[in-house]
């Protein structure tokens, strides 16, 4: 009992920090519960997006957003999920393992009320849509699959001798699973070397960079993987020593340590889900009639990291930087 108490009290505190738009204080429209599973920059974007997208389409319309935080734990994303679908008439999973609490909630509950997914990569793979095109059920939402193939090529654009690239992924996050096959499969077929490791959490997330500085990796790719986003400081350092280059999936984890990327923006595709779940709860569109989102490449931005490249010895040549248009999270 008393932990209901204290999530029913997380949930109305954080419904005000979040924006409550109901005008007058009186009753809101809509509400919509919003499940992250840690902060970190890309998340929060994504969140802030959704929101924007939602009031952007809703119009006169008022809504109530309940936002909850499972700080990286399983148990809390399992437990504010459950309360989440009780609560509101629509929620968003920010990110796999949000979404996927979410969909295992309503199933329980016997629910079919909308769930919208943003920051998910392979939402097939995840089991949570069987078709992409026309989603079947109660689930929709926009994916985060980065360009990897063009972020691979990236890599050996910026060093051309490279000869060995490893791979920094969480074992837990399916996304990352999924990022890291294609890219391995990117690195075998340039003819280079692929070496994988991977963390169980935070805490052992330096001594895997470390490892892969030990097997002499001139290159370290990083999907867009919620665990080392949140912990870039645990590659920066055995990296940086190394004078390793440090390849990302987004653009905040550039911000936070490593070095370069082309980048998905995680505002924009939050606000795509947000347009979408606005469209479902004014009956214009059904969830069959929503097809996932994808950004293309050519909707994405080369970013990079004077202060960490600089930090690390690493020097872009000039005709990548001629080649491209880059943006410095630094200037």
């Amino acid at each position: 009992m008393k932990s209901k108490k204290l999530l029913l009290t997380a949930l109305t505190s954080l419904a005000f920090a979040s924006g409550l738009t109901a005008c007058g204080g009186g009753k809101a429209d809509f509400k919509i519960g919003i499940l992250q599973p840690v902060e970190h920059a890309a998340l929060d974007a994504a969140q802030n997006g959704f929101k924007e997208g939602v009031k952007e389409k809703l119009g006169d319309k008022t809504v109530e957003f309940n936002y909850l935080n499972a700080m990286a734990s399983d148990a809390n994303m399992s437990l504010y999920a459950s309360d989440l679908v009780d609560a509101n008439d629509l929620n968003l999973g920010i990110g796999t393992g949000a979404a996927l609490a979410l969909k295992s909630a309503s199933v329980t509950k016997g629910s079919t009320k909308p769930v919208l997914f943003t920051a998910v990569t392979d939402p097939v793979d995840a089991k949570l849509v069987s078709d992409k095109n026309a989603p079947e059920g109660f689930i929709t939402g926009s994916s985060d699959m980065n360009p990897v193939v063009d972020q691979i090529n990236l890599i050996q654009e910026v060093m051309p001798t490279v000869s060995k690239i490893g791979i920094l992924y969480t074992q837990s996050e399916v996304n990352s699973k999924v990022q890291s096959d294609m890219a391995e499969a990117k690195i075998t077929e340039l003819g280079l070397t692929p070496v994988i490791r991977t963390c169980t959490n935070s805490a052992d997330i330096t001594s895997a960079a470390q490892a892969l500085v030990d097997d002499g990796v001139q290159a370290i790719y990083i999907p867009t993987d919620n665990n080392i986003a949140a912990n870039m400081g645990a590659v920066k350092t055995p990296a940086n020593a190394a004078h390793v280059l440090v390849m990302c999936g987004e653009e905040g984890m550039i911000k936070s340590g490593g070095h370069l990327t082309l980048s998905i923006n995680y505002f924009d595709l939050g606000k795509q889900a947000g347009i979408m779940a606005a469209d479902i709860l004014l009956k214009n569109k059904t969830i069959k009639e929503t097809p996932v989102k994808y950004m293309t490449s050519a909707e994405c931005t080369y970013v990079l990291s004077s202060k960490n490249l600089e930090a690390a010895q690493i020097t872009i040549p000039d005709s990548v930087k001629t080649a491209h248009s880059w943006s410095d999270v630094d200037a």
